[in-house]
């Protein structure tokens, strides 16, 4: 399969994740997720989709029990809707980027809260 098909075939299938998550679950802990990417392979029996929610460690886990456990109902809602010739097996990872990216952003709020962001340190480190 070409790469434009597989971006097109992933796309889709993100978003109709997205959609029966947000829309038509009953489970509340799915309603937080995040679907940040899918990554579908070459003969599209395999659909690896990437997930974030912001959270604990405990969180993080209860959310891909109830993923994991969810693949069958979202295989079974998409199966129709898509209309693809084989329906690719579906694969929650947790996408650490966006916890990563809130750390971040963080450290520059405490960073320039702390006054070492102020211009006329800055300036005087640059002229040192």
């Amino acid at each position: 399969m070409g790469k434009k098909y597989l971006g097109r075939v992933g796309a889709l299938i993100q978003r109709k994740v997205t959609q029966l998550l947000l829309e038509e679950s009953n489970d509340p802990r799915l309603a937080k997720v995040t679907i940040t990417d899918v990554v579908v392979n070459r003969d599209t029996t395999r659909a690896e989709i990437f997930y974030s929610i912001m959270g604990t460690a405990e969180e993080r886990a209860e959310v891909q029990a109830a993923l994991d456990g969810a693949t069958g109902w979202l295989r079974s809602e998409m199966a129709p809707t898509l209309r693809l010739r084989n329906l690719p097996q579906l694969v929650f990872s947790y996408d650490p980027s966006l916890a990563h990216g809130e750390r971040i952003e963080a450290l520059l709020h405490e960073y320039h809260v702390d006054g070492v962001g102020d211009d006329e340190e800055v300036e005087d480190v640059v002229e040192s």
